[in-house]
């Protein structure tokens, strides 16, 4: 029988420096396939709540802001997803030594993933244009003109991040009011932001780009779930890269910053002059510096808009 391996962190409280650092060990030193942050669960929530009872419909805004803050004020759990039990045992043991928390190891089988992720994931509104739906949550009355279903599969990118959410953001609120013919989506992940495009310009192309071919297959099931598999786009590793379009009118880019930096000169060649780029994948502290060295290079910052304790960054590129 097919297993996976989760060890979480409850009540976990790092710097953000501390946090960079667990994150990059748990992808790059122990092969984790999936993080998931989440600071209340049902109960907890069943207990902000107390004798308010809703059944149906929308909860009222005052007592969605309590529930914010009190998410807010949380401290965070984290959760992280092993293919490989030998890896998520020397993870556990790690976090351990390095993390002041409680920590536990849980094996699950493979048909309970469904569950895990479904129990901490719901619409997320981006803002009156669009808005990030669970695919299991098909028969939600959405109030955005469009809408948006991901299933999370064992990758990153479920739209629940405020990384994603930012970058969606940006997106709607500055560049669907003009033409737009091809994108990239760099570090693409789950698909969300490509595919986001499809729903305002369903004949624009979109290139998916990752380093992960699991990243690629959740993508293309994202395509499947939204009924956009006819349309124009490529699933692209960096075997490939040279196929990739010599530039694009909007280049995503939701990733850790050291690849931001490291990119650069890519990121800024691929964005076409007149054209966007939008980053992400920030801590609030990180955001100067990577604005200063894209700045340096020659593009203009348009907005850089936070969430928690996190940062996005758009640019214009100059057309000459």
């Amino acid at each position: 029988m097919d297993i996976f391996w989760i060890v979480t962190l409850f009540h976990y409280q790092p710097s953000p420096g501390q946090w960079i650092s667990l994150e990059s060990h748990a992808i790059h030193d122990f092969s984790a396939t999936g993080i998931e942050e989440f600071s209340l669960n049902e109960a907890e929530v069943d207990e902000i709540l107390g004798e308010r009872s809703y059944s149906g419909g929308d909860l009222p805004a005052a007592v969605l802001a309590e529930v914010e803050d009190r998410v807010l004020m949380a401290p965070n759990n984290y959760r992280f997803f092993f293919s490989d039990g030998a890896a998520a045992t020397h993870f556990l043991a790690f976090v351990r030594r390095e993390c002041l928390c409680e920590s536990q190891l849980e094996e699950k089988a493979l048909q309970d993933w469904n569950a895990e992720w479904k129990k901490h994931y719901a619409p997320i509104p981006v803002n009156g244009k669009l808005e990030i739906i669970p695919s299991w949550k098909k028969d939600y009355a959405s109030q955005s003109e469009r809408q948006i279903y991901i299933y999370p599969g064992m990758g990153f990118g479920t739209g629940s991040h405020e990384t994603t959410f930012l970058c969606l953001r940006l997106f709607t609120e500055h560049l669907i009011s003009k033409p737009i013919e091809n994108v990239l989506d760099f570090g693409s992940g789950s698909g969300i932001l490509g595919l986001s495009v499809f729903r305002f310009f369903p004949e624009a192309r979109v290139d998916f780009y990752d380093i992960d071919p699991e990243a690629n297959k959740n993508c293309y099931h994202n395509a499947e779930i939204n009924d956009l598999e006819d349309r124009a786009f490529r699933l692209l590793l960096p075997e490939v890269r040279e196929q990739l379009l010599p530039a694009y009118d909007v280049v995503f880019a939701n990733i850790l910053e050291s690849i931001l930096l490291q990119e650069l000169k890519s990121l800024c060649a691929l964005t076409r002059p007149g054209g966007s780029l939008i980053l992400s994948g920030l801590l609030r502290f990180q955001a100067p510096n990577v604005l200063a060295a894209y700045s340096e290079a020659g593009l203009e910052l348009i907005n850089h808009v936070e969430k928690g304790d996190w940062a996005a960054l758009l640019f214009l590129k100059g057309s000459k």
